[in-house]
């Protein structure tokens, strides 16, 4: 699995979670060299259950936060390779961006509209409504002192939230949580799999 999250020209923006689009393009073309085959979540899903294959070295290509620059930049590389990828969105700012029809490649997200003209290519998931933020909260993780079940029916609010906003613009119902920052533990586990999810992603600096 690989994470990328904001593509953007300007160099001088260059960093661990802004790259170029020529070094997307060129890290494509490696794994495309290298034999490796693009998979989604459901791909991985349908294989774990018995119901697929997968390719001899599948990849897992990943997007966090759904910057909007994604549509301008990852989306035609890797359309032009027959390439596909997953996206996991912020409600919150999908939301918003629908809303205010704003497009800006340095500090839009996603609309609604360019997720369902994005979907040929890439898988959508979610990564919480309105959870990614590090004050006062780590992420989805319950905060000290919160109380179990209140902060329960708060994560269970928070990501069904968000799961409605894709599912009611028509887009498949996603099946896989992403964490906010990639920050979990067996609380925030138990009820992402009582809310029928198959699959958690988080992440590691490698």
């Amino acid at each position: 699995v690989i994470m990328y999250h904001s593509i953007l020209k300007d160099p001088a923006r260059a960093g661990d979670y802004i790259i170029s689009p020529d070094v997307l393009a060129a890290d494509l073309d490696y794994l495309q060299a290298a034999g490796y085959e693009t998979v989604t979540i459901q791909d991985l899903i349908n294989y774990v259950d018995g119901l697929g294959d997968l390719p001899a070295k599948p990849v897992l290509i990943t997007f966090d936060d759904g910057h909007f620059n994604n549509y301008l930049y990852a989306y035609p590389l890797l359309k032009e390779r027959g390439m596909r990828a997953v996206i996991s969105v912020i409600g919150v700012q999908t939301e918003k961006f629908t809303a205010n029809g704003q497009e800006n490649a340095y500090w839009s997200y996603l609309s609604l509209s360019r997720l369902q003209e994005m979907s040929d290519v890439f898988e959508i998931q979610n990564h919480s409504f309105d959870m990614h933020e590090t004050d006062p909260r780590r992420g989805c993780t319950r905060m000290r002192g919160e109380d179990l079940e209140d902060y329960r029916a708060l994560l269970l609010e928070d990501i069904e939230k968000a799961q409605n906003l894709l599912i009611e613009a028509g887009l498949p119902a996603p099946t896989c949580y992403t964490y906010p920052f990639g920050m979990y533990n067996s609380e925030t586990e138990e009820v992402v799999q009582s809310l029928g999810f198959a699959c958690t992603l988080t992440c590691e600096k490698r």
